[in-house]
C-alpha cells in the first residue's frame, strides 16, 4: 500500500507535458504553392496576405476554438492561444474585417479545401485525399 501511494505522490509530482500530434497545413492541389513558412501562414490568417501568387483569393479555415488541432496551430504559428487570438480579431471586427471561416471537424476542413481552389487550412490527421497538398507539417513536440 505505501509503494502505490508513493508512486501515485511522484507521479504527482512530476512536471507534466502535452503530447501534440503532428499538424499539417493543407491548400488544394491546383494552388500553385508548394510550400508556406510560418510567417506566411500567420499574414495568411490575420488576413495580411489575400491573394496567392497566382492571384487567386485565398481563403483560411479555421477549427472551433475549443479543438485541440485550433490550440496547436495557434500556439505553433502565433505562439499564442485562440483566447488571446480572439481580441485581435475583435479589433478587426470593428475595422469590418471578419476572421476566417470555421469549419466544425478536420474532416469538414479537407472537404472544404478538396472543393474550393483558394482554400487553406490546418488538421492532425494526414489527408489522404488526392485533391489536397500538405504545405507544412509541424512534428510533434
Amino acid at each position: 500500500m505505501k509503494r502505490l501511494i508513493v508512486l501515485g505522490l511522484t507521479a504527482a509530482l512530476m512536471p507534466f507535458s502535452i503530447a501534440w500530434a503532428d499538424l499539417y497545413i493543407i491548400a488544394n492541389k491546383e494552388l500553385p504553392a508548394t510550400q508556406l513558412d510560418k510567417e506566411d501562414i500567420a499574414a495568411i490568417y490575420l488576413l495580411k496576405k489575400k491573394h496567392w501568387e497566382n492571384g487567386d483569393d485565398i481563403m483560411p479555415i479555421n477549427l472551433p476554438p475549443q479543438a485541440d488541432a485550433r490550440t496547436r496551430f495557434t500556439a505553433e504559428i502565433f505562439d499564442s492561444t485562440p483566447d488571446k487570438l480572439g481580441s485581435y480579431w475583435d479589433k478587426m471586427l470593428f475595422k469590418g474585417e471578419t476572421p476566417p471561416v470555421t469549419q466544425n471537424s478536420e474532416q469538414a476542413v479537407i472537404l472544404f479545401v478538396e472543393r474550393i481552389k483558394g482554400a487553406i487550412g490546418y488538421v492532425e490527421t494526414k489527408p489522404q485525399s488526392p485533391q489536397i497538398k500538405i504545405l507544412q507539417q509541424f512534428s510533434s513536440k
